[in-house]
């Protein structure tokens, strides 16, 4: 073989290695629903007309903004949705904002989509919970949608969720839709803020687990999935364990932390545990003593 051939063939045989979730993809932006305050939901299409690409409640997206960079989002429509993938998005840097920024017909890019997702599948009697504060609903919101699905009378699904003030609560019409299929729904925010009008519990989300005011599970037989700031994931962990929950049974997804999507760059590494190889869902027993960490 002359050099030329074997540099052709070791070329070509590079390109078929590449994993094709390394290569972002143009998406179109076909709609913007403004969420609360500063969080906006893009919801994106393949710009070559082709299917979404399935995926799984909690599986992560890499959504890059031309020329600006990219971020680790959870997709937040239904898995059932074959009209849109949704990506809820916080302004809160040149990237996030970029985002957010992009209009109706603009081009993102993603890539993935990347992750371990929720264990819906072995959650099969018993309670599931599922605990979220501020935007950590949003990686919650398809695994609810799926678990509304599946409900059945052997299963009992049961929603906490906070927020800093009552308008800041996201997917109101959701959580009213939640409640009607006969989910059980928790509201708590920290401060009423200006509206008088809030007549539900005042505190932080641990405040509603096992309290007179809050939910009463047979704790035992209870699974939970959480997300939410690091300081109520790690409350929370300590509430479920005292009231009962198996620590093998209590989950929670770390995709802020996760950089590149892919194990490489390595800013997403715990210790030995790596957020986008091993998690962003994770069983509490293998990061609780992360939570302990300030500033993680």
């Amino acid at each position: 073989m002359t050099v030329a051939a074997t540099k052709t063939s070791t070329l070509a045989a590079s390109k078929t290695a590449i994993d094709p979730l390394l290569i972002p993809r143009p998406y179109r932006v076909v709609d913007k629903v403004a969420e609360v305050a500063d969080i906006t939901s893009l919801h994106v299409v393949p710009v070559n007309g082709g299917p979404l690409p399935s995926f799984r409640p909690a599986q992560v997206g890499m959504i890059g903004a031309f020329g600006v960079g990219e971020a680790a989002i959870s997709i937040s429509s239904a898995v059932t949705c074959t009209d849109h993938h949704a990506y809820t998005i916080r302004r809160a840097g040149p990237i996030s904002g970029a985002l957010v920024d992009t209009p109706i017909g603009g081009v993102v890019t993603v890539r993935g989509p990347f992750g371990q997702p929720w264990p819906l599948d072995d959650v099969t009697s018993g309670t599931l919970l599922i605990i979220g504060g501020g935007l950590g609903i949003a990686p919650l919101r398809a695994a609810i949608e799926e678990a509304v699905e599946r409900m059945a009378p052997e299963r009992r699904v049961v929603i906490v969720y906070g927020a800093k003030r009552p308008d800041l609560l996201l997917y109101g019409a959701d959580l009213d839709r939640w409640s009607d299929t006969g989910t059980e729904v928790a509201l708590i925010v920290d401060d009423v803020g200006d509206e008088g009008d809030w007549t539900g519990p005042v505190g932080v989300v641990p405040d509603l687990l096992g309290s007179p005011d809050g939910v009463n599970l047979d704790w035992s037989d209870t699974t939970a999935f959480v997300c939410g700031p690091d300081v109520m994931m790690h409350f929370s962990r300590i509430a479920l364990e005292q009231l009962g929950v198996p620590a093998d049974r209590i989950w929670f997804t770390l995709e802020r932390n996760m950089q590149c999507g892919n194990a490489l760059c390595g800013h997403c590494q715990l210790g030995p545990f790596i957020v986008c190889r091993d998690g962003p869902v994770v069983r509490s027993d293998r990061i609780a003593r992360f939570h302990s960490i300030r500033d993680l």
